[in-house]
C-alpha cells in the first residue's frame, strides 16, 4: 500500500472517529463555563495524570456540562510554582495548585504544619490540617475558594557527593530546601540550604548548584529524575514536610450556578484532600523500595539512633526560632503547632 493511500485512510479513520465522539459526548450546555486548571509540573506527575485529569472529567459529569474544567499543565499559564497564588486571585486561570511555603509570607500560619516532628506520614499530616483549618488556619485562605489542602511524604536527605551517615557529614554541604523554613533547618545542621522550587532541582544537581536536595523520595525517578544525579540517600531524622493548597478565584466561584457550587464542593474538601495525600504517597513507597534495592546504583543508610538524635536536637533550635520570630509578630503559632503536636 503507498504512503499516500495509508496517509488517506488515516485521515479518514481520525475524521470518523471524531465524528463518532462529536455525536455520542455529551453536549455542554450553551454558555457554560471552563475553568481553566493551571499547574507547573509536567503531564507525566501523579497529580496531573490522575489527580486533577480525574477531576476535570468529574465536575464536567457532576455538573451534567453545565460547568466543565480543563487542565493545563507544565506551567502552560505561567511558568513556575512561585506566582500559583497570584495567579488565581488575578484569574489568569479559574483554579490553581500552589505550595505554601513558595509564598511563606502569606501561610505562615499553615507554614507550622511544615515543621519537623508534625507527622511521619503524608495522610497523617493531612489530617491534622484539616483537624486544626477552621480554627486556625482559615484566615490565610479567605481571598480564594479553598478546594483541597494536603501534604506529602516527609523528605528525606538525597546526596550526589557522599552517603550522609551522621550530623558532621553534612557541613559545609549546599542542600536545597523547599522553604525558607528548610532553609533554617539545614544551616541549624552545619549545611548551607538554598530554596530552590522543585522545577529547578534538576537542573542544580546536574551543574553541581547544590550538593543534595531534602526531598520525598519518589523524586529520584520520574517524573522528576533525580537520580540521574543523586545516588545516596539517608533515612531516620524527624522530617518537615511540604503542604499543598488547591483553590479557586472567589469572584468565580461565587459566580457559579448552585448546581455547580453543591457539585464541585461533594468532589473537592477535606475527604478529597486525603485520598489525594494516600494516593500521592504510593510512589514514595514504590521509589524507597527502589532505593533499598539498590536500583540505578542508589545507596541507602539509615541513621543510627544517637545520629538521628543529633539532627533532631538541632532541627529543633530551627523550630524554636520559627516560632519565636513569628509569635514576634503576633501569629499564635505556638498553638497551632501545639494542637499538632499533641
Amino acid at each position: 500500500m503507498s504512503s499516500t493511500r495509508t496517509t488517506l485512510l488515516t485521515s479518514a479513520a481520525v475524521t470518523a472517529a471524531a465524528f463518532t465522539f462529536a455525536m455520542t459526548a455529551p453536549l455542554s450546555p450553551a454558555g457554560a463555563k471552563e475553568l481553566k486548571i493551571a499547574t507547573f509540573m509536567g503531564p507525566p506527575h501523579y497529580l496531573n495524570r490522575v489527580v486533577f485529569t480525574n477531576l476535570a472529567k468529574a465536575i464536567g459529569k457532576a455538573t451534567g456540562g453545565e460547568t466543565t474544567a480543563k487542565l493545563f499543565a507544565s506551567g502552560q499559564l505561567g511558568k513556575g510554582p512561585v506566582q500559583q497564588f497570584k495567579r488565581v486571585n488575578t484569574n489568569v486561570a479559574e483554579i490553581a495548585f500552589g505550595i505554601q511555603g513558595n509564598t511563606a509570607s502569606i501561610f505562615p500560619r499553615s507554614m507550622v504544619l511544615n515543621q519537623p516532628g508534625v507527622g511521619e506520614t503524608a495522610v497523617g499530616i493531612t489530617k491534622k490540617m484539616w483537624a486544626i483549618y477552621d480554627k486556625h488556619l482559615a484566615s490565610e485562605y479567605t481571598k480564594i475558594k479553598v478546594m483541597g489542602l494536603w501534604a506529602n511524604t516527609p523528605p528525606v536527605i538525597l546526596s550526589r557527593t557522599k552517603l550522609i551517615k551522621k550530623l558532621s557529614d553534612v557541613k559545609g554541604m549546599k542542600i536545597r530546601a523547599s522553604d525558607s523554613g528548610s532553609v533554617l533547618l539545614m544551616n541549624g545542621w552545619g549545611a548551607s540550604g538554598i530554596f530552590i522550587p522543585i522545577t529547578g532541582v534538576y537542573d542544580a544537581l546536574n551543574k553541581g548548584v547544590v550538593d543534595g536536595s531534602y526531598t520525598a523520595i519518589n523524586a529520584l525517578f520520574n517524573p522528576w529524575r533525580f537520580s540521574e544525579s543523586v545516588k545516596f540517600v539517608t533515612f531516620g531524622m524527624k522530617a518537615p514536610t511540604t503542604v499543598f493548597w488547591v483553590g479557586m478565584n472567589k469572584k468565580v466561584w461565587n459566580g457559579l450556578p448552585a448546581k455547580s457550587k453543591a457539585a464541585i464542593d461533594g468532589l473537592t474538601g477535606q475527604q478529597w484532600s486525603i485520598d489525594v495525600a494516600h494516593g500521592w504517597a504510593q510512589p514514595d513507597l514504590v521509589a524507597e523500595k527502589r532505593a533499598r534495592k539498590g536500583d540505578v546504583g542508589i545507596k541507602v543508610h539509615d541513621l543510627s539512633p544517637a545520629e538521628a538524635a543529633k539532627f533532631n536536637a538541632a532541627s529543633a533550635k530551627s523550630v524554636e526560632a520559627f516560632l519565636a520570630k513569628n509569635e514576634a509578630k503576633g501569629i499564635p503559632v505556638r498553638a497551632i503547632y501545639a494542637a499538632v503536636t499533641k
